[in-house]
């Protein structure tokens, strides 16, 4: 899939922009600076692909999130294009075209396959942290090469770290070795001692019912006393509201008397009271006010009669304040009309003096005699032309004669003598070069196929087991991977029975031997009335009875028998604990006993198995005459067999090229040692030695045969220049006296005399120069003179006219100060005149608020009078108000009281409770309370002392129950169960995920190790410019594979000795040819690349976008913000390079 176009229409700070991507091109490199939108556009590859997330868009700071919009136009492998946009949202988020028509949600799944977004991110995805991370994760894996490649082809880092850590996590949980640091065993141990507690918590019977009784007793006894409490209570609770509702009585008497004292006032209503209140409080309200106001009133008139206001000086305000504007520039012209005149006068001198140096009589006759800019032009151009034809010359004239030397030194050169054309020697030696350059390989692959057969000898040996002849091992005596992974399946199988076997034997024993010492324990203790020693003792007296009714003389025999049946009852029920126990330790013990013998049985039946197993896994490897490891370990010495193998093929490959090298070298010495006698040197040296000899004498020849060649072209060229020169200076010749006629007649025109030469020309072309400025400097400072003249006596008119009129007693000052004093006055009585108009105004308001408060006042003394004249007879107005407020007091204390009676009460009748009330003898009732708060301290006495005793009944039980019930044992066991088997699930669960992960690792390194190694090897040479050949592995340490770089002289160096940068180059060639291994067999998405070479030096980054764009089938894409990887792709691409640049 390629992408021909992005259209970012609404998305991060971008609106309607629009990138293309040059098909060809075998690399695209957008460039912008920091802001410029690289974020964006790099984000917006995935989101259009897969989708906006539902929440935190991320790049929706300029656009509302709803409006987002991207677009693209793709291309498939096959031909096909699909164009469409994505817009946010929860469904039909893919549209098509202009007009935004939803499409299919699987319209991508042609172009996208199973690829998701995770996928596309960190496989497809790559920048300069992800590459540094890949890096130092090869450094920490060791270079081991699953660990490697998986993390190249996922992007995922830190693969074998998760695999140990889960491994670590599993065996904290369990391992067959017992540990009591893991958790399974500490549960385990938990549940076993919960059972042990739950067999051992049983209470005796009779003591648990005499302190149940006696329980049962005290809670009787409390309830007798908290009977006669409440009853106590009641009656203390009526007394003492009986006490209350007497005072609450005497209350409303009070309240009642109170009333009839304002009985002359009944008819007149509360409203009345408040009404007269209400006015006389406005009456005195309203008379303070008036005082108040009229005071104020009487300030501001005496304020008005006091202030003065010049109205003819404000009049002529305006006149005051446009001389005030005009006063900075009447200063302004005073100060500068000096200088304006000094100025004037002095370009007026230097005028004078240019007339002088052109030899004119005055500054009239310069400026009439001033040439126009097109006969300046014309003489400028014609003293540049002369200038530069006089250089002309001089130069040929100069080259003319050094010609002539070089030609006089040339002539007298004349080298060695007669030389022979190397050509033919040359051709026959190029004719032999392919085989000579199959001579130059032979010490090479000598070299290579004794660094090779050591390399494999000694990678041979270090296998275990070792193996001594490796070219001597047939590859037909090895067993397949496929057999040897049944075998150790089966043997592997046999082990695991062997050893569960053994572990349930030796459980078994140990739990044998348990029981046996447990039973020895409960024997040392007594016999236990077992159940047949009891049916046995009971069988005996009941044949003595039978013996006794016959008449037999047995009876003190029946009487001990009875005594002994007996006894043997009373002990089974006094150790009913002791024999069921016993019991149950016996039916265990038999149990235990016949399951050890089965297990017996299997353990020898599993051990035969494995022997049986191990003897069937060895005979596999018997024709080589080695002893086997474990099978796990020869799988991977069978994995590393196989390698060698393949370097064994290539050391017989190499042999065989070294074999054809030697004969090509005695069919070559003949012809060479010809070659060399035609030269001249010694034909009998060693093929390489003549070889070197032979081409050093074939460039000395053709160094000799050049240079003659070429001093005798320099002879003739020196010839051609003498004459080339020659006729230079004629055509010079010519075109000064033409030049010379056009020169006479510009001089005439301009002024000058005709002999004038070429520098008193430039001289008054400079003087003609600088007359114009001089004479529009003097028509400038003039005018401004006469205008500051001007402007000075018309201000100073205006000013003195201005004062005699308003202030005749300034006129004889300076006109600035008049008009300044001037405008002083003006602010004053402005100022004046505003607070006049502004304490006429506030004269005005307060008389008219005096006016309306009068009326408010008469008012009130009105509405007054006619609340008097309606008040009953013999009622009088003065102090009305207070009574009656002291009347609505009364009311509402009399309701309250009433209220309290009412709730105090609990229903009781008002009449009623009068009655009692009185009739009740004060003393008498509290003599009664105190008797009966005595007895109720008595009964809380009672009460404490119950309450102990059913504290301590209840210490007893819980003593009894040995601190711990049963239940609680049994729900210790239960939870010690369910956590048992929430940790096997848990360690289930990490042991799957770790070899899930391992078993991932391994398949894609048995699986695509090989091609994408060597891929891996080619990129990595490129990146490296040469400095390494390719990647090898081999086996490391622990006996697993990892990777080493072979540099270009055969050398190996692991991981750990790379560079830094040296290993960011191997991560990323990795991740290349997994890309290209990709593509192979799907249809592949673009590489995204951001600013991988922030690390890289240039010569490294040449190689990385080199490499970035030899990628054909894939189309990859970087963004940077470095402008030198924009200038090295342009120098080292050229039109493979496709630079989209992006501005802020």
């Amino acid at each position: 899939m390629r992408f021909l176009s992005l259209d970012l229409i609404r998305y991060g700070h971008f609106t309607d922009r629009s990138i293309l991507f040059r098909p060809e091109a075998g690399l695209h490199i957008v460039y912008g600076p920091n802001e410029a939108g690289k974020s964006s556009a790099l984000s917006a590859f995935s989101d259009l692909l897969f989708g906006f997330p539902d929440r935190d868009v991320g790049f929706d700071f300029l656009h509302e999130a709803r409006d987002l919009r991207i677009g693209a136009e793709i291309a498939a492998r096959s031909g096909a294009r699909l164009s469409f946009r994505r817009r946010k949202g929860r469904k039909n988020t893919l549209l098509e075209g202009a007009a935004e028509t939803a499409l299919n949600d699987d319209a991508l799944a042609a172009f996208l396959g199973s690829l998701e977004r995770p996928v596309f991110e960190r496989a497809f995805g790559l920048d300069s942290e992800r590459l540094r991370a890949g890096a130092d994760e090869m450094l920490a894996d060791g270079g081991e090469i699953g660990q490697m490649l998986f993390s190249a082809a996922s992007g995922l880092t830190g693969l074998r770290i998760a695999s140990e850590r889960l491994a670590a996590d599993a065996d904290a949980i369990y391992a067959p070795r017992r540990s009591q640091t893991r958790s399974f065993y500490q549960a385990l141990d938990r549940h076993d001692e919960a059972r042990k507690a739950e067999r051992a918590l049983e209470l005796n019977a009779s003591d648990w019912k005499a302190l149940l009784k006696e329980e049962r007793e005290i809670d009787e006894e409390i309830d007798t006393v908290q009977d006669r409490c409440r009853k106590r209570a009641a009656r203390i609770a009526e007394l003492e509201r009986l006490q209350r509702l007497r005072g609450l009585v005497l209350e409303i008497d009070r309240h009642v008397a109170a009333l009839a004292e304002l009985e002359d006032v009944a008819s007149v209503a509360d409203e009345t009271g408040l009404a007269l209140e209400t006015l006389e409080a406005d009456r005195q309200r309203l008379q303070a006010t008036i005082a108040e106001k009229g005071g104020r009133l009487g300030g501001l008139r005496r304020d008005l009669e006091a202030l003065k206001v010049d109205d003819a000086l404000l009049e002529r305000r305006g006149d005051v304040s446009r001389l005030g504007v005009e006063s900075g520039l009447y200063a302004q012209a005073v100060e500068a009309l000096p200088a304006r005149r000094l100025a004037r006068d002095d370009a007026m001198a230097e005028l004078a003096g240019y007339a002088a140096q052109l030899g004119l009589s005055s500054v009239e006759e310069l400026e009439s005699s001033s040439p126009n800019a097109m006969l300046r032009a014309e003489l400028e151009q014609l003293v540049e032309e002369g200038g530069a034809l006089a250089r002309e010359k001089a130069a040929a004239e100069k080259a003319l004669a050094e010609g002539r030397q070089a030609l006089s030194a040339l002539e007298g050169d004349r080298g060695e003598g007669h030389l022979v054309d190397p050509t033919p020697l040359r051709r026959r030696y190029e004719a032999l070069r392919p085989d000579i350059l199959s001579l130059e390989e032979m010490e090479a692959l000598e070299t290579e196929i004794s660094r090779r057969e050591r390399s494999l000898g000694a990678s041979a040996a270090g296998l275990r087991p070792a193996i001594v002849d490796i070219f001597a091992l047939s590859q037909a005596e090895l067993p397949n991977q496929a057999e040897l992974r049944r075998h150790r399946d089966a043997v592997a199988s046999a082990r695991k029975a062997d050893g569960d076997s053994a572990r349930a034997l030796t459980e078994l024993m140990d739990e044998e031997a348990r029981l046996s010492t447990q039973l020895a324990t409960e024997g040392e203790r007594g016999p236990v009335p077992t159940r047949a020693a009891i049916v046995a003792a009971r069988t005996r007296r009941d044949g003595l009875f039978r013996a006794f009714a016959e008449g037999a003389s047995a009876a003190q025999s029946y009487i001990n028998a009875v005594e002994e049946a007996d006894r043997l009852a009373d002990g089974a029920l006094d150790d009913a604990e002791r024999v069921a126990r016993l019991g149950e330790i016996v039916k265990r013990l038999t149990q235990t006993q016949g399951s050890r013998e089965t297990m017996a049985l299997r353990r020898d039946e599993a051990a035969a198995a494995l022997e049986r197993a191990t003897a069937d896994y060895r005979g596999l490897f018997s024709r080589l005459a080695i002893a086997p490891a474990e099978p796990d370990e020869m799988i991977e010495w069978l994995r590393a067999v196989e390698t060698l193998f393949v370097e064994r093929e290539a050391v017989q490959s190499l042999r065989d090229k070294h074999g054809a090298a030697l004969r090509r070298r005695d069919e070559l010495l003949p012809a060479l040692r010809a070659l060399a006698r035609d030269l001249g040197i010694d034909a009998e040296l060693p093929a390489l030695a003549l070889c070197r000899q032979i081409g050093t004498a074939l460039d000395r020849l053709s160094e000799r045969w050049a240079g003659a060649r070429e001093r005798e072209g320099q002879r003739a060229a020196a010839r051609q220049a003498i004459e080339a020169r020659v006729s230079e200076l004629a055509v010079l010749e010519t075109r000064k006296a033409e030049f010379q006629k056009r020169y006479t007649v510009a001089l005439g025109r301009f002024g000058l005399a005709p002999d004038t030469g070429l520098a008193a020309a430039r001289a008054a072309l400079a003087l003609r120069e600088r007359v114009p400025p001089l004479l529009a400097s003097r028509e400038r400072l003039s005018r401004e003179t006469a205008a500051d003249e001007a402007r000075i006596a018309r201000f100073e008119d205006d000013a003195r006219a201005l004062a005699e009129t308003v202030a005749p007693e300034m006129a004889a000052d300076a006109p600035a100060e008049i008009i300044r004093r001037l405008a002083e006055r003006v602010e004053i009585h402005a100022t004046r005149a505003t607070r006049r108009e502004t304490l006429e105004e506030n004269a005005a308001v307060l008389q008219r608020e005096i006016d309306a408060l009068g009326v408010g006042q008469e008012n009130c003394e009105a509405r007054i009078g006619e609340i008097a004249a309606s008040l009953p007879e013999g009622v009088s107005i003065a102090g009305l108000a207070e009574r009656l407020k002291m009347r609505a007091g009364l009311r509402q204390e009399l309701r309250e009281a009433r209220r309290r009676f009412d709730e105090g009460s609990d229903g009781a009748d008002e009449a009623e409770t009068r009655a009692l009330a009185a009739g009740l003898d004060i003393a008498a009732c509290r003599q009664e309370l105190e008797t009966l708060g005595s007895d109720q301290a008595d009964d809380n006495e009672a009460f404490e002392t119950l309450r102990e005793r059913r504290l301590g009944c209840r210490h007893r039980k819980e003593a009894m129950g040995q601190g711990q019930s049963a239940e609680a044992a049994a729900f210790e066991r239960v939870s010690a169960e369910a956590e048992a088997r929430d940790l096997a699930r848990e360690w289930v669960v990490l042991k799957l995920a770790g070899r899930l992960l391992d078993s991932a690792l391994d398949r894609y390194r048995e699986g695509r190790a090989d091609p994408i190694l060597a891929a891996a090897g080619r990129h990595f040479r490129a990146l490296t410019r040469g400095a390494f050949d390719g990647l090898t592995q081999a086996y490391g340490e622990q006996d697993t594979l990892v990777l080493s770089a072979l540099r270009a002289g055969g050398e190996e160096v692991p991981v750990g000795g790379l560079s830094d940068g040296t290993r960011d180059q191997l991560y990323l060639a990795l991740r290349l040819a997994f890309l290209e291994d990709y593509a192979s067999r799907n249809e592949p998405a673009p590489l995204i690349v951001d600013d991988i070479f922030q690390t890289f030096d240039d010569d490294r980054s040449a190689a990385g976008l080199k490499a970035l764009s030899a990628l054909g089938r894939i189309q990859t894409i970087l963004f940077t913000h470095e402008a030198s990887v924009v200038e090295i792709a342009q120098r080292e691409l050229a039109g493979q390079a496709d630079i989209i640049r992006l501005e802020r």
